[in-house]
């Protein structure tokens, strides 16, 4: 029995140690690469955990910069990331969810603003800011002047109004005085704002042009896109908005030589009220016109008082027009005056100066308006006052 069990033991070491013979090549082969084995066990550990271990995001409480807001209290844009459940290779990752924008809102931009108004107010205070973008009440108006063919018909405030500029305007940048005769045909120049348009002189500056003609220096500046005076250049022209051209005074004569004497027309009590044209035919209110250039001196054909003096506006087609009564109870009147002198309530003479020839109101051309109310017109039938 010793025997056999010791043949039986020898032989199972034989059988071990081929065994181990056999396996100790892939053994040795295993040990090589065990720190790689390890590396790749952790790292699918790792993944395995975060994909099926879920790890909440907690909810962000509102707080000041987690929102914007409008001035009316409205919520614009709110934090959207609460109980997202995010995993990773295939987990419960919600990619609906606003994530990125949630953290765009989560920041106030409140203190960028303010830099950024400091910003545009340097930018401002050198210049480098386009005026256009500086709260320009211009911005956006035409700047420069047009031109415009007189029609038939036409009067300076007709075109005035047709432009939405004042009869001022027109005037001014036409070097035309209040009653002068426009012809069709005739090229004006119209301004695209009230004021008036003047030719840069040498030594000017804008606070010289503000002074002159009324104007203020920030509109003309803003205007005219001008912000220092040596960008004034001689010869251009420059807009002032809302200007006004400097009155020139002319004192006027108070008779007319040629009547001071107080001669009566022949067969009336009336005087001639002016030289020129007289067309001698009778039309509305009894009245005879009488043309000749503008500013002609127009005189009382009879003393009397002045009774209305008006120089505004349309007035029925008389324009600007005066009303003397008579002490017989007569009234003559005087239509189309360039500029009236006389006033309201004023005593006048025979041969005194009233009123200067003009064509205002409906008038194709400077002359005078005689009416007579209540007597002959002495003007009937005459043709030439001299």
């Amino acid at each position: 029995m010793n025997n056999n069990s010791d043949k039986i033991h020898h032989r199972l070491l034989r059988v071990i140690k081929v065994i181990l013979g056999n396996l100790q090549k892939p053994l040795q082969s295993m040990a090589c690469h065990r720190r790689c084995l390890i590396v790749v066990a952790v790292i699918f550990i790792a993944f395995w955990g975060l994909n099926y271990l879920d790890l909440p995001i907690k909810e962000k409480k509102e707080a000041v910069g987690n929102k914007w807001w409008q001035s009316g209290g409205e919520e614009l844009i709110e934090e959207t990331a609460a109980n997202l459940n995010v995993g990773i290779l295939g987990g419960a990752l919600d990619f609906s969810a606003a994530a990125i924008p949630a953290a765009q809102a989560s920041v106030d931009f409140s203190a960028d603003d303010e830099l950024e108004n400091q910003d545009l107010a340097i930018m401002e205070g050198s210049g480098l800011l386009s005026p256009e973008m500086s709260g320009n009440a211009f911005f956006g108006m035409q700047k420069e002047a047009t031109t415009y063919v007189v029609q038939q018909g036409d009067t300076p405030s007709s075109i005035a109004v047709k432009f939405n500029i004042n009869t001022d305007t027109v005037l001014s940048a036409n070097n035309l005085r209040d009653g002068d005769y426009i012809k069709p045909g005739q090229t004006l120049i119209i301004l695209p704002i009230n004021g008036v348009r003047v030719k840069i002189a040498a030594k000017d500056t804008i606070a010289a042009l503000a002074k002159k003609y009324k104007g203020k220096e920030d509109e003309i500046k803003a205007f005219n896109g001008l912000y220092e005076d040596s960008k004034l250049v001689v010869g251009n022209y420059i807009i002032i908005p809302d200007g006004e051209m400097p009155t020139v005074y002319v004192a006027p004569k108070v008779t007319a030589p040629k009547y001071s004497s107080g001669t009566s027309l022949s067969g009336s009590w009336l005087i001639a009220p002016t030289t020129g044209k007289d067309w001698g035919r009778l039309h509305g209110n009894n009245a005879v016109d009488v043309a000749n250039a503008c500013g002609t001196p127009v005189y009382a054909a009879a003393a009397g008082t002045v009774i209305l003096s008006d120089d505004i506006g349309w007035n029925f087609g008389y324009g600007k027009y005066i009303m003397i009564k008579h002490s017989n109870g007569v009234v003559t009147v005087y239509g189309h005056a360039s500029r009236l002198i006389a006033e309201v309530g004023q005593q006048v003479g025979q041969g005194q100066l009233i009123m200067l020839m003009g064509t205002t109101g409906r008038s194709t051309g400077c002359h005078l308006h005689f009416e007579v109310r209540g007597a002959k017109n002495p003007l009937v039938g005459a043709k030439t006052i001299k």
